[in-house]
């Protein structure tokens, strides 16, 4: 095992050392001016009406390459410089600023692809997949290029592995899945042009402490663009999120069924949000007048509730989670947060009690 490990490891700086001599090792400099990109700002977007005063840019790069571990990183480089405001580099869970990038340091260790034509980079290490950071952080930049022409001009874009919900999305601005490049398969690439956004909200240090400054055109943004498409079916209008399917542990209730099946005579039904698509979880949230349930990505969807929505929101105590406080504070929503301890259990994290369970239903019904 060990000999194993010595043999990777050295197998890794050979592979290393050999991209660097083919591709050199990427430098850093703040000052920009002399590379071959153009920088367009966007100072306001439209929504519903309502004009908001942004200050977003697009960066357009002549021969720009883009590279990416699937994980922390995504290094934009121009003329062999990394590009600080568009480059991506989360480690251990906090943004950092160009000089942890790893690219400055392993350089890009991936063959390089060359692609003709215009290429939009979407990638943002791995948290692209993750449903929120999917519609919050690159559909919202869909959206903008979309409401300022840009968007039809592209030839592809580099995107994560994507699943179908996340196709469904895409194929709503018009989005065709030949048009799309895995950069779980394209972890290096040169495009005749390259482009890349302005991160829309999360500049600094830990997500959930930046939740907060989510801007409010990024929701009503969402709202306006999908709500039109939702798909209507049978469903109730009290609602207990069921999480019970989800292949993570944490923020799980470890007596979901017992919780399940006593909200049933309140005239609750269970829903696995995952079994919907996309626009019958808009429709579910829409339609719903009360919601609870165990805190995780589904309560995104909150975004696409009514005004008054009566929303109690489960959460281990340790969870600094704000997202749902947050949308309740712009959308107008009646909201409960209810911090439960956290238990060690294969089935979950944390426990409600009936008895518990009871008095807040009567507080809300």
């Amino acid at each position: 095992m060990i000999l194993k490990k010595k043999l990777q490891f050295l197998f890794k700086k050979f592979f290393q050392y050999l991209f660097k001599k083919i591709y050199g090792l990427p430098k850093y400099s703040n000052d920009l001016t002399n590379l071959k990109l153009i920088k367009k700002n966007f100072s306001e977007i439209n929504v519903n009406n309502q004009v908001y005063e942004i200050d977003k840019n697009i960066y357009e790069i002549t021969n720009g390459r883009v590279f990416t571990d699937t994980v922390e990183h995504v290094a934009i480089i121009a003329q062999d410089f990394i590009v600080p405001p568009i480059s991506y580099q989360q480690v251990d869970g906090e943004l950092k600023n160009v000089e942890y990038n790893k690219v400055l340091v392993s350089g890009t260790n991936r063959v390089k692809k060359k692609i003709r034509g215009k290429v939009l980079s979407l990638v943002q290490g791995a948290s692209g997949n993750n449903y929120f950071h999917f519609l919050f952080d690159i559909v919202s930049k869909l959206i903008l290029l979309d409401k300022n022409d840009i968007l039809k001009h592209m030839d592809y874009f580099l995107v994560p592995d994507l699943q179908n919900w996340q196709l469904q999305i895409l194929s709503n601005f018009g989005i065709s899945r030949k048009k799309l490049l895995n950069s779980k398969k394209i972890r290096h690439l040169e495009a005749d042009m390259v482009y890349a956004l302005d991160h829309i909200w999360y500049n600094k240090g830990f997500v959930q402490e930046e939740i907060n400054n989510i801007p409010e055109w990024v929701i009503f943004s969402l709202i306006e663009k999908f709500l039109s498409c939702a798909t209507k079916f049978k469903a109730s209008e009290r609602v207990f999120i069921d999480r019970s399917d989800s292949i993570y542990n944490h923020c799980k209730l470890i007596n979901n069924i017992e919780i399940a099946e006593y909200l049933e005579k309140y005239n609750f039904k269970s829903y696995q949000v995952s079994k919907l698509n996309f626009f019958e979880q808009i429709y579910l949230f829409n339609n719903a007048k009360v919601i609870i349930g165990p805190h995780g990505a589904a309560f995104t969807n909150i975004i696409f509730s009514n005004k008054g929505l009566k929303l109690v929101e489960l959460i281990p105590k340790n969870h600094k989670s704000i997202k749902c406080r947050k949308f309740s504070e712009i959308l107008n929503f009646d909201y409960k947060r209810v911090e439960l301890d956290t238990v060690k259990n294969l089935k979950g994290d944390m426990k409600i009690s009936i008895l518990e369970l009871e008095k807040i239903l009567k507080k809300i019904l």
